[in-house]
């Protein structure tokens, strides 16, 4: 199966038949070592804007809030040797693999599932959480995981209600960015095919549309979104570092 939603590999069901005997153990998280960018839900925009540029990328008619982690495909520069963030923040993209929630028939009966083929499975359970009891029961581990995925897919949602406002408010405009690093024999980086709010469209918005934002909460998520783009520089930053090493 291609691979899915980044950093999944085989997504099936979760089985207490199939896995019984299975236990889940992520060591690190060296499996987005080559992911420049994760998507957030609502709730993680104020704190991940704290330490994260915080942009917005198209996928189809949609756009989808994410925290950059790096200026260069394929390079994580927030993951070091050992393979741990080197933030405080880690967003719930990350924290809740290898496990997802797919897609039911309504929302009562959401599935979850595994990515079977990920190195963070032990199939033996000789290591790390089991996921269920010998006679099948969910463990208290996966209970709180399947709590934490259902969680975190409400949330995605009322995302995707929030940037489906900017849509409508047409706020959204692309990010163009040539960063030269090092002079005229630096590198140069070209940033494309990512969003971010136009300030001089947030200000032409009308009185009721901005009222309207705030009662909602939005007009804090996009102030959050505006206030990390200073963190590119950081991001700079450690590009440069890794090109004089």
């Amino acid at each position: 199966m291609a691979k899915q939603l980044l950093i999944y590999e085989n997504i099936q069901p979760l089985s207490s038949e199939t896995h019984r005997d299975w236990s889940v153990a992520v060591e690190s998280y060296q499996f987005v070592s080559g992911i420049i960018s994760a998507p957030l839900v609502s709730s993680e925009v104020i704190p991940a804007s704290q330490e994260f540029p915080i942009v917005f990328s198209k996928v189809g008619e949609d756009y989808v809030p994410l925290a950059m982690m790096g200026l260069r495909e394929g390079e994580n520069l927030l993951i070091n040797a050992e393979g741990r963030m080197t933030t405080r923040y880690i967003p719930g993209f990350f924290r809740r693999y290898p496990f997802m929630v797919g897609s039911g028939e309504n929302e009562e009966n959401m599935l979850v599932g595994i990515d079977v083929d990920s190195s963070a499975i032990i199939k033996d359970g000789s290591k790390g959480q089991k996921l269920f009891t010998e006679d099948g029961q969910q463990t208290p581990f996966l209970i709180e995981v399947i709590e934490f995925v259902k969680d975190y897919q409400f949330r995605a949602d009322i995302a995707k209600v929030f940037c489906g406002r900017l849509k409508e408010l047409e706020l959204l405009e692309p990010m163009t960015a040539n960063i030269n690093i090092g002079g005229d024999t630096g590198t140069n980086l070209n940033l494309r095919g990512f969003y971010v709010v136009s300030k001089e469209k947030l200000k032409a918005l009308s009185d009721e549309a901005i009222l309207d934002l705030f009662k909602k909460d939005g007009l804090e998520l996009i102030y959050a979104h505006l206030n990390s783009l200073g963190h590119i520089n950081t991001l700079i930053q450690k590009v440069a570092e890794k090109i004089r090493s």
